[in-house]
């Protein structure tokens, strides 16, 4: 049947059989009647479809999960190994416990997600990303008084594995999750385009995380830091997500991408089925393009938790490490662009091949660390594999799995990279201190990488087996 729909001031008529477009189910189209959604303002009265408002608070939205990001951590590792007086190893395990106890609560987080929508998902996030660098600025008097019950050093360990736990669930998780979603449910037809426009402006807010929280600290101290994100988080950003987020645009009366298409625009991106969690995960696509990701997740959470190491042992300046960052965005935010916009024409299987190729470079690099071609490896394959991470991060489950279940499905998959990513600083530390170099944790992940490639080349599009 055909459903007439106010927009910006006129109508569109659109199809709703079999296509993508549709309201997403029964919560959907009763959402549509909540006045909430319309407070203080109704995005259908915007001059311009709001989807592009939409997609600049969802970056704002990923680059304020940076404190919760490894990205951002990483320039708190050596004060906080020297200001608490505990070991790599200690801070290293704490870390991925606090990584690994929140990734199992991610998957309930996008179920909650498909229920109450990314409005709220993404002003509580935000607001408990800030409580919880405040509670982190106060680390070291916490641990004092603790210290009175119980030896010092575990206290310090406890106390940081709790707020790290905390601190990877609302950043790395929610947060990032409440985001990247909102914005591909307002995109269908555009979704490659606006992941690659998303992509590449948090590849840019990304790369200079480091440098800017290692200049903070330089002049705050890490307490000083945490606690002035932490006021600026929860008193200024998250008030502004919750006046601007939207879930979804059937909620305001509106379509994806803010227009209706032809039938052959339809064929290239179309959703003929629903996926709930159950059936995408009997699916072979769901775990190729899942373990890629988590690989990806290890190898740079390792990486850039123990950067200043790595460069140490390779005979360079530790601080030098944290300059290969600007340029790994420069050409990630390339790929992103151009790649965003060939994933709205191209199957999705071959970016996971070539991202996969990309890793592979960037750890031959790794592996070979010195200056000249192996940075270079390392940058080229890094930027590449980023950009095109954030890209099938963003677009592969709502085109092979649909929209209504993408909180759950998203968030199962987070679940994997998350547990893979905590694994990865503490294995290397394990590594390092057991043989001395992170060599073999870079050819173990290598190897993971080419075994991988074999299976990429089968993940084809599950849409594509449905009837038409």
């Amino acid at each position: 049947m055909d459903r007439m729909i106010f927009l910006n001031g006129c109508t569109a008529n659109y199809s709703v059989h079999n296509h993508s477009d549709r309201p997403l189910s029964g919560r959907a189209s009763k959402s549509m009647k909540r006045p909430l959604e319309q407070i203080p303002f109704n995005p259908a009265r915007w001059p311009f479809f709001y989807g592009w408002v939409i997609l600049f608070w969802g970056v704002v939205g990923v680059v304020l999960s940076v404190p919760g990001q490894t990205t951002g951590v990483s320039a708190f590792i050596e004060p906080l190994i020297e200001g608490l007086g505990i070991s790599r190893m200690q801070i290293s395990g704490a870390y991925m416990f606090g990584t690994l106890a929140s990734s199992f609560l991610l998957t309930p987080a996008g179920k909650l997600f498909d229920r109450i929508g990314a409005r709220w998902m993404g002003f509580g996030s935000c607001a408990a990303l800030g409580i919880v660098l405040l509670l982190l600025s106060q680390t070291g008097r916490f641990a004092t008084q603790l210290a009175k019950l119980m030896p010092e050093h575990v206290a310090v360990i406890g106390l940081l594995s709790l707020l790290f736990l905390l601190l990877r669930l609302s950043g790395q998780g929610i947060l990032t999750m409440a985001s990247r979603n909102m914005v591909m449910k307002w995109f269908n037809h555009h979704r490659g385009l606006a992941s690659g426009i998303s992509g590449a402006a948090v590849s840019f807010g990304f790369s200079y995380t480091p440098t800017l929280f290692s200049g903070m600290i330089a002049e705050r101290g890490w307490s000083g830091t945490w606690l002035l994100l932490g006021i600026l988080l929860v008193l200024v950003f998250a008030p502004l997500l919750l006046l601007f987020f939207r879930d979804n645009p059937e909620a305001s009366g509106l379509i994806p991408d803010g227009k209706a298409h032809s039938s052959n625009d339809r064929d290239k991106t179309e959703t003929f089925h629903q996926f709930t969690l159950a059936e995408t995960r009997r699916t072979l696509p769901f775990w190729a393009f899942t373990l890629t990701m988590s690989l990806q997740a290890l190898v740079l959470t390792a990486v850039t938790f123990h950067i200043e190491s790595i460069f140490n042992l390779a005979g360079m300046n530790g601080s030098k490490g944290f300059e290969i960052f600007p340029p790994i965005a420069f050409i990630s935010i390339a790929v992103t662009l151009l790649g965003g916009w060939l994933s709205d024409r191209t199957q999705l299987r071959w970016f996971l091949v070539a991202m996969l190729l990309a890793m592979a470079v960037n750890l031959f690099g790794l592996s070979r660390l010195a200056p000249g071609w192996p940075v270079a490896c390392l940058i080229v394959g890094g930027g590449v594999a980023n950009g095109l991470f954030g890209i099938l991060m963003s677009v592969t489950w709502p085109r092979y799995y649909g929209r209504e279940h993408l909180g759950a499905i998203s968030g199962l998959c987070m679940t994997f990279m998350v547990i893979f990513s905590s694994i990865g600083p503490a294995l290397y530390s394990t590594i390092l201190k057991l043989t001395g170099s992170y060599a073999i944790g870079n050819l173990a992940s290598l190897l993971a990488a080419l075994a991988l490639l074999g299976v990429a080349a089968r993940a084809r599009n599950p849409q594509r087996e449905q009837p038409s």
